[in-house]
């Protein structure tokens, strides 16, 4: 759904100098399709590597090499290239793995071997010889991404936005806090020239999504990119997502106010653990009040999703640090019924990190380095008290608990009708779904009926309770399901009447027809409206 930020940069910049690219993301499966449709038009094609899709990108790129018809050039990038040496060049088999930030060095290759040259650059692995990780200090003087370089591209909600490369945090599980250099930002002025470039060509609203984990890092460029996005919104419609690090907000609580005023909509928090050893195992530099703090901030600010994650069997966990941590998420759930989409995941040994290095430092034992036995769906280490199974099953029994939470909220009418109806407007309007809705609300077609009319007549259509008195007896009343939708047998004949009727007749002429009191009219429409079977227009 992100797409690849890396890829369109690159195709960004081999456009400027002159090569046609495309930028290609989707199912793994549909790859070998893709190429094979257009290899006579092809002079390389480029993939990007990461811990994931390692084992599929050296299978995809051997069999391109078996067919001696295939002209192109294959080349090698992405993050997981840190940590390949030449005995890589024999299990890729592409023509050049280059290391790192590939800006300069991969239109350096590609255009040698188009005017028939054969060189190596900066970051090329080579026989007998590996180069380090290629980092650039200034990234801003490339050209900006451009969406239209998608192949088959058709204008999504969505738009991914990076700010900043590398990470000042050292996470034990993190990737980019494992291995990047020195954090370096984007100017804010750069930041927003980017957005406002991109948002000018967009034809609807759109879902920015600020993709580096350190937005909030300097409260200074904070500040200067929140003015600015306000700026902005004033002629563009969007909303933002961005990561947020709760022990730099639960310092500063302003900022999470001047954030939602500048349009943030959602934010996500690392919360890993609910017990506070672990959390410090891991170097988090936040502990469970500091994430407890920026949850109660967020609710009491209105904000209307925030979302994070639990890692499950992960450092030094036991029976006794899964029951903590089950016990934190419901008290978090408590404390702001809508708001959270909580997430799980395994332990993932990514390279360079501090428990891929050294899981005994942690208390794990790696059953599977490699996760070759894994998509992300079962662990592939075990913990001094816990085995694989184990783990697995603690997995599902947290999210069966957390599930049950959030059933019986809704079923006891505790979240607020205006959070609900906030989750359907973003998601209506700028493709945001969050947890609640998957689960609970998007489930119920009478219910995203209701709040599909609400969402896409927005003025037109009222709920009764927004009717001022005067409009309580002057507006028509109108079906919203429809009929298919409608259980009559658990309706009563004055609310069966009132959906046949729906759509002729004002509050007061309907009360006349059907010989009721304006008071038990106004009864039976505010029951209608609550189960999201009516809503009320002007008159024509």
């Amino acid at each position: 759904m992100i797409g690849n930020l890396g890829i369109l940069t690159l195709a960004a910049q081999l456009n400027a100098n002159g090569f046609d690219a495309k930028a290609c993301t989707g199912i793994t499966t549909d790859v070998a399709k893709t190429i094979g449709r257009r290899k006579d038009q092809l002079f390389a094609v480029c993939f990007y590597c990461d811990f994931d899709n390692q084992t599929a990108v050296a299978a995809i790129i051997k069999d391109l090499k078996k067919d001696a018809g295939n002209a192109f050039y294959v080349v090698l990038g992405g993050p997981q290239t840190l940590h390949m040496t030449e005995r890589d060049l024999e299990t890729y088999g592409a023509d050049a793995i280059i290391k790192g930030e590939g800006e300069e060095s991969l239109l350096a290759w590609l255009k040698a071997r188009s005017g028939g040259e054969e060189i190596s650059v900066p970051g090329e692995i080579l026989p007998h010889e590996n180069p380090e990780y290629i980092y650039l200090d200034d990234f801003s003087q490339y050209p900006l991404p451009q969406d239209e370089a998608v192949l088959e591209y058709a204008e999504r909600p969505l738009m991914s936005v990076i700010t900043a490369r590398g990470c000042p945090y050292r996470c034990a599980f993190c990737f980019e806090g494992g291995n990047s250099k020195n954090l370096r930002m984007r100017s804010a002025e750069h930041v927003l020239f980017e957005i406002e470039t991109r948002l000018q060509k967009s034809r609807r609203p759109r879902y920015l999504f600020f993709c580096d984990d350190t937005f909030t890092a300097n409260p200074r460029r904070l500040k200067e990119l929140l003015e600015g996005l306000r700026r902005l919104r004033k002629s563009h419609d969007f909303v933002w997502f961005c990561e947020g690090h709760p022990g730099f907000l639960s310092k500063r609580p302003e900022l999470i106010r001047e954030m939602m005023e500048s349009g943030m909509v959602r934010m996500q928090i690392g919360l890993e653990s609910g017990a506070d050893s672990v959390l410090q195992a891991y170097g988090k530099q936040a502990g469970p009040e500091d994430v407890r703090n920026v949850v109660d901030i967020c609710c009491r600010e209105g904000l209307p999703q925030l979302a994070g994650n639990f890692i499950i069997g992960g450092a030094f966990e036991t029976p006794e640090t899964l029951e903590e941590t089950t016990r934190f998420a419901l008290d978090l759930l408590e404390a702001a019924p809508g708001m959270l989409d909580l997430s799980t995941t395994f332990l993932t040994p990514l390279p360079g990190t501090r428990i891929c290095n050294d899981p005994g430092q942690f208390g794990i034992a790696m059953e599977d380095r490699d996760c070759l036995t894994s998509l992300e769906d079962f662990p592939v280490n075990r913990t001094g008290e816990l085995s694989l199974p184990e783990i697995c099953r603690a997995r599902s029994v947290f999210l069966t608990r957390i599930s049950n939470a959030m059933k019986e909220q809704y079923a006891s009418g505790r979240i607020p009708a205006g959070r609900i109806r906030r989750d359907f407007e973003l998601a209506f309007r700028y493709g945001i779904a969050a947890g609640y809705l998957k689960f609970l609300y998007g489930r119920n077609p009478v219910t995203v009926s209701y709040y599909r009319n609400l969402t896409g007549y927005r003025g037109l259509l009222k709920e009764w309770h927004e009717l001022e008195a005067s409009e309580k007896e002057r507006f028509v009343i109108q079906r919203v399901p429809d009929f298919s939708l409608v259980d009559f047998t658990a309706l009563s004949d004055m609310e069966t009447d009132i959906l046949l009727d729906a759509g002729v007749y004002s509050v007061k002429e309907t009360a006349e027809k059907l010989a009721v009191s304006a008071e038990k009219l106004a009864v039976c429409l505010e029951g209608m409206s609550r189960r999201h079977l009516v809503l009320f227009s002007p008159c024509p």
